[in-house]
């Protein structure tokens, strides 16, 4: 017997269909893909953005102490009381941040986190386009028909 290396039109279809959905999932696959990548740059973007900014308002913050502690040590006369004075507060709230429990502040980032990636995954999906067009016509379904 000789095959017959043409198929017929329902094989050569099913091939078509095969094909097809595969694009369509590796397309889906990288759409995905490109929206997680997306928001996880725009979530460390605004992390760094932050990130500086807090350790701009610390700096400020020292240097404030350190004046005040200049400026008490000269209102006082005394060499060094006016950093002692500074620092007690600092010490008494340092400690209670080394020894209290940050459950309240761990829930609030915990939901925090939970939004964004919450959000993301809705902006992820409002992305996707509605319906696939098919690459063939309705007149090459009625001749293959």
């Amino acid at each position: 017997m000789k095959s017959n290396k043409t198929t017929d039109p329902v094989g050569q279809r099913l091939r078509s269909i095969t094909a097809d959905l595969k694009r369509y999932a590796e397309k889906r696959i990288e759409l995905v893909m490109l929206g997680l990548g997306e928001s996880f740059s725009n979530w460390i973007a605004i992390s760094v953005q932050r990130t500086a900014g807090a350790v701009l308002m610390l700096v400020g913050v020292c240097f404030l102490f350190v004046a005040l502690a200049i400026y008490l040590d000269d209102l006082l006369n005394t060499p060094g009381l006016g950093f002692a004075i500074v620092s007690v507060p600092l010490f008494i709230l340092g400690t209670l941040f080394v020894y209290l429990k940050p459950d309240r502040l761990f829930e609030g980032l915990q939901e925090l986190f939970e939004n964004e990636v919450i959000e993301a995954i809705e902006q992820n999906g409002k992305d996707q386009p509605a319906q696939i067009e098919a690459p063939e016509t309705e007149q090459s379904l009625n001749k293959d028909a």
